[in-house]
C-alpha cells in the first residue's frame, strides 16, 4: 500500500501529537515543522503529498507560509489545508479565496480526521483503517 508523506506546520506541541498520531496509525508518513520558516523550508527540501498548516504560528502566519509555497515552483501546485481554531463565519471562505485547498476546524475530531484528511489526496494514497486488524 502506497501512503501519503504530510507535512504537518502547527505549533502546539499536543495538537501536533494528535494528528501525527492519527495519520501515523493510519500508515501515512508525516513530517512535522513548529514553525513557518521550518515547514517552508520542509516543504522545499523533501516531496510531501498534502501539507496541513495552522494559520497561527510562533513567526508568521499560515497565510503567508501559503504566499511562500505559492510562490515557489516546486511546491505551487502542493495542496495545503488550513487546520485552524480560527471558526468564526467567513473564516473557511477567507482562506479558500486565499488559496488554501481546503479547510479544516480545530479542535479536530478524532474518529473523522483521517477520513477528512484523505479528502484531499488522490484514492492510492489513502492509509488503511486503524479500526481494523
Amino acid at each position: 500500500m502506497t501512503v501519503a508523506r504530510i507535512l504537518m506546520i502547527e505549533d502546539p506541541a499536543h495538537n501536533l501529537e494528535l494528528m501525527t498520531y492519527l495519520l501515523e496509525a493510519a500508515g501515512h508518513v508525516v513530517t512535522p515543522a513548529s514553525t513557518g520558516a521550518q515547514g517552508v523550508a520542509l516543504a522545499t527540501e523533501r516531496s510531501h503529498d498534502l501539507v496541513l498548516l495552522d494559520l497561527q504560528l510562533p513567526d508568521t502566519t499560515g497565510y503567508d507560509v501559503l504566499a511562500q509555497l505559492r510562490d515557489s515552483e516546486g511546491t505551487r501546485d502542493l495542496p495545503v489545508v488550513a487546520v485552524t481554531a480560527n471558526a468564526m463565519v467567513g473564516d473557511r471562505d477567507a482562506a479558500l479565496a486565499a488559496g488554501f485547498d481546503g479547510y479544516l476546524p480545530k479542535p479536530i475530531e478524532p474518529r473523522t480526521f483521517k477520513r477528512d484528511i484523505e479528502t484531499f489526496l488522490p484514492s492510492h494514497l489513502h492509509g488503511r483503517d486503524p479500526t481494523v486488524t
